[in-house]
């Protein structure tokens, strides 16, 4: 908006005012895409060569399956029979000049401050969805988290937002697939944007029933905490419903909004000093990699072959 500095005035600002809901959406979705552009959050060629590298992978398993005969691999120029792919693979390249497609993990140089701005947003992207209860998004940036999640080796979140994906593209069908993208988040208070993930309201549940169970002491045992666990949600329910009747006020027990103002001005103002963001590099982050550059492409596919045998062992 040709700003000369933060607090300066917007020059052509648009007057919502005047404007309808579709005019309105237009605008702002104008302004959303002029920033992505100008950040370079729309270069995704890291991932359409990590994407490359796992089909010519895929690619090369094809052709190994295409000479198995039960459990053997059997080549089809000398009648030899192998046990274990990886010799087998080894016979080919050696003895036959067999040219398997090779692939190289990509290495060129990073942005910190064009990696730090996609993954804050992406976060900020992700909470919000789950606020929102919108299962939509919380899938499809679960692709994404994955991915980071791979990079930095997350081993516990990448099974998890693995099988997540999963279910819902491949083990599911129709109409459990849905309700369980749409079923991902929980709304305990009523209202927008009070949703919670459900191992969050799980981990509320938990809680609730170890206060109640400590509270009996050394009189614990498997029947009480049983019955306690039958009976948490009732209980919470009626008092609820007390509360409610006798116009009770329920004491809050959230944070207040920290006011972030000020950092978001002197993160502006730096960037401003510094230049376009997507070409920005300083050399405090002269070691900095991306994450997504560290992925090798065959660790990755080694996995992903893993949890698939574990998936048809276990369906």
């Amino acid at each position: 908006m040709d700003m000369d500095d933060i607090s300066s005035t917007p020059v052509d600002a648009p007057v919502f005012s005047m404007m309808n809901d579709q005019e309105k959406a237009d605008c702002v979705l104008h302004a959303a895409n002029k920033v992505v552009e100008s950040l370079g959050f729309c270069d995704f060629g890291t991932i359409h060569h990590l994407r490359e590298n796992l089909q010519a992978l895929d690619q090369n398993d094809s052709q190994m399956e295409a000479m198995k005969n039960e459990d053997l691999y059997e080549c089809p120029l000398c009648a030899k029979t192998y046990y274990k792919s990886g010799w087998f693979k080894k016979h080919l390249e050696k003895k036959h000049c067999w040219k398997f497609c090779s692939v190289e993990n990509m290495d060129a140089d990073s942005n910190p401050v064009h990696c730090f701005l996609l993954m804050s947003l992406l976060l900020r992207d992700t909470c919000n969805a789950y606020q929102m209860g919108d299962g939509e998004r919380i899938v499809r940036n679960a692709y994404m988290e994955w991915l980071y999640a791979s990079a930095v080796k997350h081993s516990k979140y990448k099974i998890w937002l693995w099988r997540m994906i999963t279910y819902i593209i491949a083990i599911l069908d129709t109409k459990e697939s849905f309700e369980y993208k749409w079923n991902m988040t929980v709304n305990l208070k009523g209202g927008i944007k009070n949703n919670i993930p459900n191992d969050n309201c799980v981990e509320i549940q938990v809680h609730n029933i170890k206060s109640q169970l400590n509270t009996q002491g050394a009189n614990k045992s498997f029947q009480s905490a049983r019955l306690i666990c039958m009976t948490t949600q009732v209980v919470d329910g009626i008092k609820d419903q007390l509360m409610k009747s006798t116009k009770t006020v329920k004491s809050r027990s959230t944070r207040p909004t920290v006011d972030k103002t000020g950092d978001i001005v002197t993160i502006v103002k730096v960037l401003r000093q510094k230049g376009q963001v997507k070409d920005l590099k300083w050399e405090s982050f002269s070691n900095f990699k991306e994450p997504l550059y560290s992925i090798n492409s065959e660790d990755l596919h080694n996995w992903i072959k893993a949890q698939k045998n574990v998936a048809s062992f276990l369906m």
